[in-house]
């Protein structure tokens, strides 16, 4: 149950009661909460961060449900042509595109005239201000249009190799959980559309699982997901630097893409070491650029991949307190895992 792990955002106190879902109460404070999809919103409004705000209003509020399509399209230039080769495609299609309107542009200005203007050309002028409004929106698209390619050749030439991969951080990760014979709390903040939790071993543990998130849309789709695979999770709106659980709630606690766009990292990475467990483990997978990465690369990793980012580095470089263990590790090009367990 839900109500059985969910503490006031405002007063702190275990005292929130499920009102028919239609709204979520406090009755030590009053404080009430408003349902979404049925789901409690267990957040004040007014106290998010504009950053964060931001964020969900317009990103992810009308990108929700393409989000697993478009993605994977900023991680093109660093994952295996094998598994990306339909994206290339979709990439191709859109380059070729945009070259073709911006002839068909250039050529009806400077040498057919105003005099020929057709319904061909106003649908193709339509489509032109589609492409400019979106890239205005979303500059990193007109970023990736033109640094895709020779991100490709640069990343296949150097040819980065790990110290440690993704998988087997994840194994050493997950081990001691895997041969417990306890039942598991595990948290997941930012979750999503839920694929990190489907990906990553997580469904093999014995668990009860909680996902928050700050938008609706995202995490009606992890809802889905986990309907699908069957596992018990209860689904929460919930801002990260002020989470509704009480201290000492979650064995493991984990966020997947996310942390490094925070408004603020340090709060949220304090929350989450609050409701860990003593012993407990955490896992944070984001953004962070290689050592040896070139200009361009470095180019890339601004205007694209990390474009929404407060933090360049891992939480190691924010000298978290209540942490051992601590392990960051650069699993790809622009990838790193931070694992630690806090202290007893």
């Amino acid at each position: 149950m839900i109500e059985s792990k969910v503490i006031c955002p405002s007063c702190k106190k275990n005292s929130i009661t499920d009102r028919y879902q239609t709204y979520w109460e406090c009755s030590a404070c009053g404080k009430q909460y408003s349902c979404v999809n049925g789901m409690p919103k267990l957040y004040d409004e007014d106290a998010l961060a504009i950053s964060d705000k931001g964020l969900r209003d317009k990103v992810y509020k009308y990108m929700a449900w393409f989000y697993n399509f478009w993605n994977p399209f900023f991680m093109l230039p660093v994952r295996p042509i094998k598994i990306s080769v339909k994206y290339w495609v979709v990439y191709f299609l859109l380059v070729f595109t945009f070259i073709s309107l911006m002839y068909n542009l250039i050529d009806w200005i400077a040498f057919r005239g105003i005099e020929t203007f057709s319904i061909a050309d106003i649908l193709l002028l339509a489509a032109l201000v589609i492409f400019v409004f979106i890239f205005a929106k979303q500059k990193r698209y007109a970023h990736l249009l033109w640094l895709a390619i020779p991100i490709k050749i640069i990343v296949s030439i150097r040819k980065f190799k790990p110290k440690k991969n993704i998988f087997s951080v994840h194994e050493d990760f997950l081990k001691e959980f895997l041969t417990s014979d306890k039942r598991i709390k595990m948290l997941d903040i930012a979750s999503g559309s839920g694929q990190a939790l489907a990906r990553r071993g997580y469904m093999d543990l014995n668990a009860d699982y909680t996902a928050v998130d700050l938008s609706a849309g995202m995490i009606v789709q992890g809802r889905d997901l986990m309907g699908k695979l069957k596992a018990p999770t209860d689904f929460i709106l919930a801002d990260a630097t002020n989470l509704p659980f009480e201290s000492d709630t979650f064995d493991i606690c984990t966020n997947y893409g996310a942390f490094n766009g925070f408004s603020d990292t340090k709060s949220a990475l304090k929350e989450m070491i609050r409701v860990t467990k003593k012993g407990g483990k955490i896992l944070i997978l984001d953004e962070r650029e290689y050592k040896e990465s070139t200009w361009l690369e470095h180019l890339y990793y601004k205007k694209v991949f990390a474009c929404y980012n407060t933090l360049d580095g891992s939480p190691i470089d924010l000298d978290p307190e209540g942490l051992e263990d601590m392990q960051a590790h650069q699993v790809y090009e622009f990838i790193y895992v931070f694992a630690a367990r806090k202290k007893m």
